[in-house]
């Protein structure tokens, strides 16, 4: 929920900091370009929201705002006692790097988050942290690099690859080092969300433990970024509620993930999963998290990973999460996921296409369809 108060008005702020605190929330207070700031009250507001009545009564409170939807924390419409509307801003979650540049997600300019399925050997791992710091700096986008890789496999058979687990984290730890680039991983264990979140700078829950709540709670209280897959089967509401899930501990440090569902015509062997773009737009519009999106696992086969992904850029997404290989010898060695693995030469080719969309396209979409943020 958002509070609109009077710029300088610090004893009300205060008495507003302590309400949330014994509830157990957290504020955020944004600056306005007026005389008024908002205070947007971070958490399970359900206790805090009886008191709306006591915080509107505080000298400078202005307004009271709720969300329009069940999923308050993150909703892009709020509404006031008397029924008024309001859009809030779409949210920016930054990711530092060791190389002093912070990754913004969400601030309008695409994220490219790119690696190994998952770290097998240290020389693999290592190559592609530093092919992927070579791109940025050659085509300008080295703040808008992020390393990816799973240390932990959650796998159909139980008897396939799950990963070096801390082993392989300690290779996405050196190939950080080595390239000053930010990495995400996944968790699956609610144990070892401290764990792992100590090394990792973003930790991404997976389409299976989409709905594993327990975790999502963890990882929000742990309070590090997230990236957040759609689970193969949910619907779309289902997936803004877990989100809540992890914005409810205070933490709005949200990145969702579409990654495609399992229907009835991904059996015909044309694609892995069937990519749902329209629930990008539909997440732009209801939430104010970014979003991004993974070509990898909707396409299953590394020929028609590039269509998908460039089909995403039209959309309007934040970023993509991509697979890839150091090289194409390597290809017979992965363990997992290898037909769906891009050369990291092809992905550069893609990185240019998609600055050369954003430079010559976007512009042109933005007028056709109207301002996608409104």
């Amino acid at each position: 929920m958002l509070i609109e108060i009077e710029r300088g008005r610090r004893h009300t702020l205060q008495q507003i900091r302590d309400l949330a605190a014994r509830y157990g929330n957290r504020i955020e207070i944004t600056e306005g370009t007026g005389v008024f700031d908002t205070i947007h009250v971070i958490g399970d507001t359900r206790g805090f929201g009886e008191r709306e009545d006591y915080v509107r009564s505080l000298p400078g409170v202005r307004a009271f705002f709720r969300a329009a939807s069940g999923y308050a924390n993150i909703a892009r419409t709020i509404r006031g006692k008397s029924g008024q509307a309001q859009r809030r801003e779409r949210r920016i979650v930054e990711v530092p790097g060791l190389d002093g540049k912070v990754r913004r997600i969400g601030a309008g300019k695409h994220i490219f988050l790119v690696g190994p399925d998952s770290p097998q050997t240290l020389e693999q791992t290592l190559a592609i942290a530093k092919m992927a710091r070579a791109i940025g700096e050659r085509l300008g986008v080295l703040d808008r690099m992020i390393l990816r890789g799973g240390a932990f496999k959650p796998r159909t058979r139980p008897n396939d690859w799950r990963g070096l687990g801390m082993k392989g984290i300690a290779m996405l730890d050196a190939a950080r080092e080595e390239s000053g680039i930010p990495y995400a991983t996944e968790i699956m264990d609610l144990n070892r969300v401290d764990e792992i979140g100590a090394h990792a700078d973003m930790l991404q829950i997976g389409t299976r433990n989409a709905q594993n709540f327990d975790l999502l709670e963890a990882v929000g209280r742990f309070g590090k970024p997230v990236i957040l897959k759609r689970g193969f089967g949910n619907e779309i509401e289902e997936w803004f509620y877990s989100a809540e899930y992890v914005a409810n501990q205070g933490n709005l440090n949200i990145v969702l993930c579409e990654r495609g569902m399992k229907t009835l015509f991904t059996k015909g062997g044309y694609c892995r999963n069937q990519p749902d773009l329209n629930a990008i737009t539909h997440a732009r519009k209801q939430t104010i998290l970014p979003i991004i999106f993974d070509p990898s696992h909707v396409a299953g086969d590394y020929r028609i990973v590039a269509e998908n992904l460039m089909a995403s850029v039209a959309h309007f997404v934040d970023g993509t999460i991509t697979e890839t290989l150091h090289e194409e010898a390597f290809r017979a060695e992965q363990l997992c996921d290898a037909a769906q693995a891009l050369t990291m030469e092809s992905y550069e080719a893609i990185v240019q296409a998609v600055l050369n969309y954003e430079e010559k396209v976007q512009p042109l979409m933005r007028r056709a369809i109207g301002d996608p943020d409104a």
